[in-house]
């Protein structure tokens, strides 16, 4: 069994679990999800209505994280303005006790920051992780899981130092939006880096799925 945790092309294998990214703007109103997934706002989305959005995501049996969400320091509105909502959905995580799945483009300092101030008790997931070692590192230290994608398999990304150090039960692995990348592509990869048989990676990727979502890795999750 392949873990996917975040992905916004769903294959609906049944070799593969998935987390599929929903956009808190598209779903809830249209139609019940069927498959698990994530929801809340990417920094690129925020509007006027954003908190408004927000405050219609409810509990879900299928819905194991909220996000993605973030800071992007690229794109997006002023920064000011996305720290506010980032933090409205910290808080969402923390009311509907759910994981966090985060989106991040230069701002490291900034979300670790964020977690030594506000002391969250859900988990936060960096997640297509592609940092220095010395940034795992901090991230590490206040508690962050890493997921892995697209970026391992260039050659010389900042993750293929990181990924050695970081520590298995911290670990997962993503396509992220590439409808091309397969997830398998991205285990065989971080087999390799990691000097791990892939039977190994699976088991450990599914333990930390299973931990972390509450999720049993050996049922599929059910498609209607």
């Amino acid at each position: 069994m392949y873990i996917n945790i975040h992905t916004h092309h769903p294959t609906k294998s049944i070799h593969i679990k998935e987390v599929v990214n929903m956009d808190a703007s598209s779903i809830y109103h249209k139609q019940e999800p069927t498959l698990l997934h994530s929801t809340g706002l990417h920094p690129w989305h925020i509007n006027q209505s954003s908190k408004e959005l927000l405050n219609s995501i409810k509990p879900h049996e299928n819905l194991l994280a909220i996000g993605e969400c973030g800071l992007d320091k690229l794109r997006g509105p002023d920064l000011s303005i996305q720290k506010e909502v980032f933090i409205a959905q910290i808080e969402l995580s923390e009311h509907l006790c759910l994981p966090l799945i985060i989106h991040c483009v230069k701002a490291y300092s900034e979300i670790i920051q964020l977690r030594k101030d506000l002391h969250p008790s859900q988990p936060w997931i960096f997640h297509g992780f592609n940092a220095s070692k010395e940034t795992m590192e901090q991230a590490l230290k206040h508690g962050f899981y890493f997921s892995v994608g697209a970026s391992l398999l260039k050659k010389h990304s900042k993750v293929l130092q990181s990924l050695p150090f970081i520590p298995h039960n911290r670990l997962f692995l993503e396509t992220d939006d590439n409808p091309q990348l397969r997830i398998e592509s991205i285990y065989e990869k971080a087999s390799n880096v990691l000097n791990l048989e892939l039977i190994q990676l699976q088991e450990i990727i599914q333990d930390n799925f299973k931990y972390l979502f509450n999720v049993d890795t050996r049922i599929h999750q059910s498609i209607k």
